[in-house]
């Protein structure tokens, strides 16, 4: 009994600081995440610029591009979609004040992953 209250509280205490180095460290925006991100910030741009930015041509830009280099469904693929998702902005929360067009958001894209 009392090991598992001793499990508890180590697994309740609060993070250290390499926990907090190690989140970071996964979260980072890798160089493969700023040229997808690059490559779909170009795409956004040539392919119907004026049309309005939506959020599911932002996942769908963020899967497609990473199944192209990683291959469909894979793991690695799975990963890369999750860090671009995660550094690409959201076009609909907050709600804009007025709809972005695909350009807006491909340049947008573009300066972020230039960093």
């Amino acid at each position: 009994m009392r090991d598992r209250i001793r499990a508890a509280t180590a697994v309740a205490a609060p993070p250290n600081e390499a926990d907090e180095a190690l989140q970071r460290a996964r979260t980072a925006m890798t160089t493969e995440t700023r040229t997808l991100m690059g490559d779909i910030g170009r795409a956004l741009c040539s392919v119907a610029p004026a049309l309005a930015m939506r959020e599911v041509t932002r996942l769908s830009y963020a899967t497609r591009a990473a199944a192209d280099l990683h291959g469909t469904a894979t793991p690695h693929a799975v990963a890369a979609t999750g860090l671009l998702l995660r550094h690409m902005p959201r076009v609909d929360w907050p709600v804009p004040p007025s709809p972005i067009t695909r350009a807006e958001y491909g340049m947008q894209l573009i300066k972020k992953a230039r960093g």
